[in-house]
């Protein structure tokens, strides 16, 4: 299941949206709505407390898409293609087809994003002073505040030097100038993240032993984000380093077992799935187009009452550009696409047909192997 949708495009990048922002918009409209307007514009009305709150929490994710496409900026004036910039739970994260060649280009382009929140800090600290002082409406100098103290706030918490926070990177960045060594350049900058990570949660735990429950639930959950971030960013750079080279049609499963669309889904759960045992398999028409992918998930959405007259083509994905790859792309290349088109999986076509199926299960068992043997 695909877990973002796109909004709209900024430098040609698709803006996306990943479901769990929802989680941290709604968490910060009712903290705002109920405790930081009551308190900065007691005279004003409730609804209006909620407007305010809706304005400012638009503007503060406004403020973090501006930070991440300052380092989309940069990484595209230094030849680095951006595949997508994604809000989520906890900000926003450009999406890099591959890793800066040189440190100076990633301290340049991990430095973008703290200095354009610090600019944005700065313009509304100025902002409000001249409100304040020109004695305009309380309510748009509360906003001006807000956003002044959370993207000062962005850029303390960005300047940790714990990968994959922008600190992180520049600390990479340091080390790697220093040592001529990318991989244990990633590494340093890594463990100061997991060290970090255990320091907020360590932070959290004080703070409910403390009686402080929001506070210490929000810190450990930040803690265990970055430390996990931290652990995630390192593996993805061993694998692109360990099958740098590679091409999807190296390890592409070929000889693929494709199922026509006009069958059942019980015939097919019985005569595909429980035999084959794989995960999904490619639709194809009665002429042998290729028409899309079902998955275990499409068919589970389908009441098992209903699998008999329900057919293939009915609950298939539909073939779409971030399915599909070519036998001579770089498996470096080919791992976001199977992470972002979410199903973990590509087709392989040449000349308009399918000729095999990469999974990320293909590529972790490579990376396993290789990484075992050492290479």
């Amino acid at each position: 299941m695909k877990t973002t949708f796109q909004i709209f495009k900024a430098y040609h990048i698709p803006v996306e949206i990943n479901y769990s922002w929802f989680i941290i918009f709604a968490l910060v409209l009712i903290s705002l709505a109920r405790g930081y307007f009551p308190v900065a514009t007691p005279e004003l009305p409730t609804m209006l407390h909620w407007i305010l709150s809706i304005v400012s929490t638009i503007a503060l994710f406004a403020c973090l898409l501006i930070h991440e496409l300052s380092h989309s900026y940069v990484a595209i004036k230094n030849g680095l293609p951006i595949h997508s910039i994604t809000l989520f739970v906890f900000g926003g994260v450009a999406q890099m087809e591959k890793e800066p060649t040189t440190p100076k280009v990633e301290f340049e382009m991990a430095a973008a994003g703290p200095l354009a929140s610090l600019i944005l800090a700065l313009f509304f600290f100025t902002a409000n002073a001249l409100c304040t002082m020109w004695g305009i409406s309380p309510a748009i100098t509360a906003i001006l505040s807000y956003l002044a103290i959370l993207n000062l706030i962005i850029v303390i918490f960005n300047l940790v030097p714990g990968f994959p926070l922008d600190g992180g990177r520049i600390l990479r960045s340091i080390v790697w100038h220093f040592t001529n060594d990318f991989k244990r350049a990633t590494h340093t900058a890594s463990a100061f993240g997991k060290f970090f990570g255990f320091l907020i949660m360590g932070f959290g735990l004080i703070n409910l032993l403390l009686g402080s429950l929001i506070t210490g639930i929000w810190f450990i959950f930040i803690g265990f984000f970055l430390l996990e971030a931290a652990d995630m960013s390192y593996k993805q750079v061993l694998i692109k380093n360990t099958l740098a080279g590679v091409r999807v049609g190296d390890i592409m499963t070929k000889n693929v077992i494709t199922v026509p669309e006009d069958i059942s889904l019980s015939k097919i759960v019985d005569d595909y799935f429980f035999r084959f045992r794989f995960s999904g398999f490619p639709v194809v028409s009665k002429d042998d187009k290729l028409l899309g992918i079902i998955t275990i998930h499409n068919i589970k959405a389908v009441p098992r009452e209903n699998w008999g007259e329900t057919k293939v083509f009915e609950h298939m994905t539909m073939l779409r550009e971030d399915l599909l790859a070519h036998e001579n792309m770089s498996i470096v290349a080919s791992i976001p696409k199977m992470a972002n088109n979410g199903l973990g999986r590509l087709l392989i076509i040449k000349d308009h047909k399918l000729i095999g199926i990469l999974s990320d299960r293909d590529v972790n068992s490579l990376f396993e192997f290789k990484n075992n043997l050492g290479s």
